[in-house]
């Protein structure tokens, strides 16, 4: 394709992305799935209060103001999302538009790094319309834009795959260096970063090429582990917070918090097919097949790493079930294999002729994820879960009736997290099921304020408790 026509690849995927990803940008913590906002977001403002060097760039993810000594880390995940938040509040403000401005930026890297990808493959054609088929994909427009792991992972395993192919085709070393420096710097983004190097490393060694150097990323990405864990031990004193998070992520708990179910394969089967159906293009899936017949199949080492890539996604699936079982972004890296390949059969329908199947399939793909960010994702704005409402309307009273270093007792029974409630009303929460456990709380812990949250539907208000007691009868 002369080079003249090859800016529209790149440029028509990102115009298609934009809009969707900044659709709803600007709505408060109220979805089902904000508290992952709400819990990096009050890390971030935490760092930009307190300075990374009190912090030790470590995530506190609990409102309100305290003293060094009473920091308390959350230790589940790599460091590198809130301080990349915190900078980005730095720069616009404490918005929660700001917070979703970087899982975007990086969603928007990621289409120009699929786009970069498929056409290294198999050629500018098959690379634009990837990024076509990737930002069509209803898990990429909304959660593209969640401030939690997997837009800053998928962004730096696709660098990382990107320069690997650089390399493995042209064997100059500044491509394996860059593809070492991207995938440890994922990995202090997200854990699952450090698969890719090892599945490329694979890939290199099927394919009965140079392979020595590509053990490189796999170094890398080794190191940064152990950086990072090593961070956590440090700030928590131990690992025990780590090791239960990651026991807890590949048990088969039903639920996050307070449930005893469990489930078995057929309910995880079950369930990741219920999911795929709603944050996947059915029209881009029945691609996937006619693919693996061969049509818009080249090279073998080209298949090969498409069957990596997805190896990538599924390992973040099955190798932490109980989180794929209960959160369906789990399933976010698989819009990567899902977009070369449609791009792939999509660019052969092009070579034969066939463009008007090509736009019949892309119009057909953009109606059905219209509909389901619509009726399916997005409805979560327009319905909002009514837990993080009341959350919502009982922060600016909790504001009023506290100061900022008070450290606050609730008596409620709220079934869900709070994480939305300690961002709005900015204030050291704990919260107690009932008068019992807060009693038990009461007297192990010192409280400034402790409260019993009155919960009558949307209608909620703060009663002191425990309450004054009475005067005496006369």
């Amino acid at each position: 394709m002369p080079k003249r026509h090859r800016w529209p690849t790149w440029l028509v995927p990102l115009a298609v992305a934009l809009p969707l990803l900044l659709w709803h940008v600007s709505e408060p913590w109220t979805g089902s799935f904000d508290a992952n906002g709400a819990r990096y977001s009050t890390a971030a403002r935490n760092t930009l209060r307190y300075g990374f060097w009190a912090t030790r760039g470590g995530q506190i993810i609990d409102g309100g103001m305290r003293e060094p000594s009473e920091y308390v880390y959350y230790a589940h995940h790599p460091p590198a999302l809130p301080l990349t938040i915190a900078t980005s509040f730095a720069v616009f403000g404490l918005h929660e538009w700001a917070a979703r401005l970087v899982a975007i930026a990086f969603t928007l890297g990621s289409v120009v790094l699929v786009t970069w990808l498929g056409y290294q493959l198999a050629g500018p054609r098959a690379g634009g319309l990837a990024g076509l088929v990737f930002v069509l994909q209803p898990m990429i427009a909304f959660y593209g834009r969640m401030p939690d792991h997997e837009a800053p992972a998928l962004f730096f395993a696709l660098l990382t795959a990107c320069s690997y192919v650089r390399w493995h085709r042209s064997g100059e070393t500044r491509w394996i260096v860059l593809a070492s420096a991207a995938s440890a710097t994922g990995v202090f983004y997200a854990w699952i970063v450090f698969v890719l190097p090892w599945l490329l490393l694979g890939h290199a060694l099927l394919v009965r090429g140079r392979w020595r150097a590509a053990v490189w990323p796999c170094g890398a990405a080794l190191l940064a582990v152990v950086c990072v864990v090593a961070h956590i031990a440090l700030l928590e004193g131990g690992l025990d917070e780590l090791w239960g998070a990651l026991a807890h992520r590949t048990g088969a708990q039903a639920a996050d918090r307070g449930s005893a179910a469990t489930f078995g394969l057929a309910g995880m089967l079950g369930r990741q097919c219920s999911y795929f159906s709603i944050a996947f293009n059915w029209v881009a899936a029945a691609l996937v097949p006619v693919w693996l017949l061969g049509f818009g199949r080249a090279r073998m080492s080209d298949t090969l790493l498409v069957a990596a890539l997805t190896l990538f996604g599924l390992a973040n699936v099955f190798g932490f079930p109980q989180g794929a079982y209960v959160h369906i972004y789990y399933q976010f890296y698989l819009a990567l294999p899902l977009a070369l390949v449609g791009g792939f059969v999509l660019a052969e329908l092009g070579r034969r002729r066939l463009v008007w199947l090509t736009a019949l399939i892309l119009v057909a793909m953009a109606v059905q994820s219209e509909q389901r960010l619509r009726r399916d994702l997005h409805r979560s704005y327009a319905r909002p879960d009514p837990n993080y409402v009341r959350q919502f309307a009982l922060a600016p009273k909790l504001r009023s009736q506290t100061e900022p270093t008070d450290k606050v007792l609730l008596v409620w029974a709220l079934p869900a997290s709070f994480r939305q409630l300690a961002w709005e009303a900015d204030r050291n929460i704990t919260i107690a099921k009932d008068e019992a456990e807060a009693r038990d709380l009461a007297a192990k812990r010192q409280f400034n304020a402790r409260f019993v949250v009155e919960d009558a539907g949307y209608d909620v208000d703060l009663r002191p408790w425990p309450e004054p007691a009475r005067p005496p009868a006369r």
